[in-house]
């Protein structure tokens, strides 16, 4: 399958939330850090989540692009049991890693984060949340660079895996996407604020807001996402 129905898209980055719910929010207005605490969720989603604190950065993110995405309204129940998570990460719990290295020369090592430092612990959130029962897929993809700009030819193997999943018939439903969250630089690479999630479906089940073709390496393939974002 070479294209799929997009049937909503979110964003989360330094400049702020934005989906096609209909959601616009800057951190500055917000006079919060990307990417948020709980009341971000009270805030700008009217939404109680007594976990969202303790979760790591990536988590925090990728659920604000899916709330930003109306992933509870665009999915039924019943959709959502069948439905896979495909997302594919450069840095992956990189700034987890960090932050739990450190704490080994603290008074107490901070354990809490230790199982975030598998980025599949962060689609489990995603998972929980919204009880979505098709298979979890987290994706590294590397990048050698260590500027801002990114190679796109390395990008888009979450797309090119979901667009796989639905011509096989495995599911109906795929949240795929990218998500890259450090608050500061390490190891080589840039602060960065990105997650950027599509809920998709095969064309034959579902109509939808837009078209996801095959990424062919030849632009940033998440592009289309956030302008349908803004």
């Amino acid at each position: 399958m070479k294209s799929a129905t997009i049937l909503g898209c979110g964003i989360v980055d330094e400049t702020g939330i934005a989906g096609t719910r209909g959601i616009t929010a800057t951190w500055s207005n917000l006079d919060m850090v990307a990417p948020g605490t709980a009341k971000t969720m009270r805030t700008v989603f009217d939404k109680e989540d007594a976990t969202f604190r303790r979760i790591d950065l990536l988590a925090r993110a990728l659920i604000l692009a899916c709330e930003a995405a109306d992933l509870e309204n665009v999915l039924t129940v019943e959709q959502r049991q069948d439905t896979a998570i495909c997302v594919e990460t450069d840095l992956g719990a990189l700034a987890t890693d960090v932050n739990f290295a450190a704490s080994l020369g603290d008074e107490c090592v901070h354990a809490g984060i230790f199982p975030y430092s598998l980025t599949s612990t962060s689609l489990g959130e995603l998972a929980l949340r919204y009880k979505l029962r098709g298979p979890t897929i987290s994706m590294s993809v590397r990048d050698d660079a260590t500027g801002s700009e990114r190679d796109p030819a390395l990008a888009g193997e979450s797309l090119r895996e979901t667009l796989r999943m639905l011509a096989c018939g495995d599911v109906k439903h795929v949240v795929a996407g990218v998500v890259d969250a450090m608050l500061e630089p390490a190891a080589g690479k840039p602060a960065i604020m990105r997650a950027v999630v599509t809920i998709v479906a095969a064309p034959e089940h579902s109509s939808g807001i837009g078209t996801l073709e095959w990424p062919d390496g030849s632009s940033d393939p998440f592009a289309q996402f956030i302008s349908m974002c803004r």
